[in-house]
């Protein structure tokens, strides 16, 4: 069991602790409560004394340190002490007002604007608000697009917004109604199929795709990922077992000249979309440029198919067909080479391995000059393997400016709404005690003056941070929207995926995690208002009790 002094030993502490930090005008005051708590009976009635009593002295603590000049005159009396009411500072209050101005105009500037939706996407995760990046079959601003669209009959309207459009058969019927308009569009079936691999649609449109672009692989490696999911609860592990079909789409991508995803001309279609309606949200343009590659099967299906070419070349090397084998070898290489960077980074061993196939022939056939040049493109080939991976580690985890600009707009949007409310608060606590909205009748406290005076200057700082942390990058969608100029994109699309993370959530494993600690503290602050709401009552009593 709690001794019974404790308490009492605790309100002392409490009482000297605070009398410690108290300006030096105040001090007579505070030794004259640490005497009478000897003439509080009870131990929690004495706690509950020395708390009201260290809470007057640390308000007036934190008033000498905002308000220097606050504290120069002494004290004469307890009731003066106690006096909270005095008239209204001019200059105080005008500074207050001049910051809350000030911070409010910051609002007038489009890219302010911009900067603070995305100072608050943070907020997010933690209110259960959908994530600007979150693919959601409901997105209001994308049905309005498609239906001013559907409205002016604009064909790359409606392809934009079939291209974005969560829902399969909105995302199907915008898409055929685009390309009924202007047939030129009839790329976008492709980048649709790559989102929606499921829609029967397909059948009817890889036709068409590869009729109006024959030489793609594309159309065939969505074929082939079709295939993939149709089976997906068993995938045969031997080339021999895969469905004819599978075998036939994959040779005929092999054989294609070339491996287009579209990717410029979606890049192009955006830019003209986000000017014509004057779209300026990032999240939708970074968004689409994270999204479009290739079917999530081609890399692996590309690596095995090429894998079973190599062996089979390696098989007519040992039956003696040389030809044959370099054929094989050669194939493997080109396909490789069309690839590139495009989901490519999985054929590179087998594209090494063919070269060295390649090296091992010609050396055998004494051609010393192009064993030496198959050996070089081997090593060229892991070494852009290398670089391919240090690349992909530096685009998604971003530069450090990124990192830091990110971190600045995340506490921006945590400063401005808190030194808002803060703001409010005092604005209506000084109303309601003034009970009237008339200036020379209203009447502010010292800690309420304080509290004012922080909340309009942490709020125009924080303003000013938000705005000249974000201009780089409201710049860099600005030059891809106006001129097409892409470099930045990367960098951009890194700042504003760190922008999503709330602050302080870096160092838990998952954002639900962060969520979870964060509604459990606000709810022990809540408990502990409550319980100082309590306290104060309690005091008031004690003290209305004393005087009577």
């Amino acid at each position: 069991m709690m001794p019974v002094a404790y308490p009492r030993r605790v309100a002392t502490l409490l009482l000297r602790f605070a009398i410690w930090i108290a300006p030096h005008d105040t001090l007579d005051w505070g030794h004259g409560m640490l005497s009478e708590l000897n003439h509080v009976q009870g131990s929690w009635a004495a706690l509950i004394w020395a708390m009201g009593g260290a809470g007057v002295l640390a308000k007036h603590a934190v008033l000498a340190v905002i308000l220097p000049g606050s504290h120069r005159r002494p004290v004469s009396s307890a009731g003066e002490l106690f006096a909270k009411e005095g008239p209204m500072r001019k200059t105080t209050l005008a500074a207050i007002g001049a910051c809350t101005v000030a911070s409010l105009l910051f609002f007038l500037a489009p890219v302010f604007r911009q900067a603070f939706h995305v100072s608050l996407a943070q907020w997010h995760d933690v209110f259960h608000i959908r994530r600007p990046l979150d693919y959601q079959e409901s997105d209001p601003e994308l049905e309005g697009l498609a239906r001013k669209a559907d409205q002016k009959h604009d064909p790359e309207g409606l392809a934009f917004a079939a291209i974005r459009h969560r829902n399969e058969s909105e995302s199907v019927r915008l898409a055929n109604e685009a390309v009924r308009l202007d047939p030129k569009l009839t790329w976008i079936y492709a980048v649709i199929a790559v989102e929606h691999s499921t829609i029967s649609e397909i059948d009817r449109w890889v036709p068409e795709l590869e009729q109006w672009d024959s030489q793609n692989a594309l159309p065939h490696f969505i074929v082939a990922e079709k295939i993939d999911i149709d089976q997906v609860e068993k995938i045969p592990h031997r080339m021999e077992e895969q469905p004819p079909a599978w075998q036939n789409a994959l040779a005929a991508a092999f054989g294609s000249p070339r491996l287009d995803n579209y990717h410029d001309r979606l890049k192009e279609l955006d830019r003209r979309v986000l000017l014509r309606y004057g779209l300026s949200n990032p999240y939708r343009v970074i968004g689409e440029e994270r999204r479009c590659g290739l079917p999530s099967y081609t890399a692996w299906d590309s690596s095995r198919y090429a894998q079973s070419i190599l062996e089979s070349g390696k098989k007519l090397e040992v039956q003696g067909n040389r030809r044959g084998a370099v054929e094989r070898y050669w194939a493997v290489a080109r396909f490789g080479q069309m690839m590139g960077s495009a989901d490519g980074f999985m054929m590179r061993r087998v594209v090494r391995d063919a070269y060295k196939q390649l090296g091992k022939l010609s050396e055998k056939e004494r051609h010393n000059e192009e064993a030496a040049f198959y050996a070089s493109l081997a090593n060229q080939t892991d070494i852009a393997q290398r670089e391919e991976r240090i690349a992909l580690s530096k685009r998604f985890s971003g530069s450090d400016v990124s990192h830091w600009n990110a971190f600045l707009v995340r506490l921006s949007g945590v400063t401005i709404p808190f030194s808002g409310g803060l703001l409010t608060i005092c604005a209506f606590a000084v109303i309601v005690r003034g009970r009237s909205l008339r200036l020379s009748s209203l009447r502010l406290s010292r800690l309420t003056l304080a509290v004012g005076f922080g909340a309009g200057i942490g709020s125009l700082l924080s303003s000013a941070m938000l705005y000249v942390s974000y201009r780089p990058y409201t710049e860099i969608l600005r030059r891809f929207i106006l001129q097409g100029d892409e470099a930045g994109l990367s960098e951009l699309s890194n700042f504003l995926t760190a922008t999503q993370v709330p602050l302080g959530a870096q160092g838990f494993i998952h954002v639900r995690e962060f969520v979870f600690h964060f509604w459990f503290g606000v709810t022990l602050l809540c408990i502990l208002a409550l319980l100082l709401v309590l306290v104060w009552h309690f005091e008031w009593r004690l003290r209305a009790n004393a005087v009577t």
